[in-house]
């Protein structure tokens, strides 16, 4: 037990509490924008099928 607190004193809980929501909150913002260009693409590509149709 002596050698965890060493490694990781207390003091360093809120850095490591603060960089895992940190790493969330990036890989949210990455899925998100994920989806967004998806559904962007997915409508871009319907919308000129259908242009070509009556093309």
């Amino acid at each position: 037990m002596d050698m965890e607190r060493e490694i990781y004193p207390k003091s360093n809980c809120l850095a490591l509490t603060v960089r895992k929501e940190h790493r969330l909150v990036c890989i949210n913002r990455a899925a998100r924008k994920t989806i967004r260009v998806s559904w962007k693409t997915l409508l871009y590509a319907l919308f000129l099928t259908i242009a070509n149709i009556f093309v």
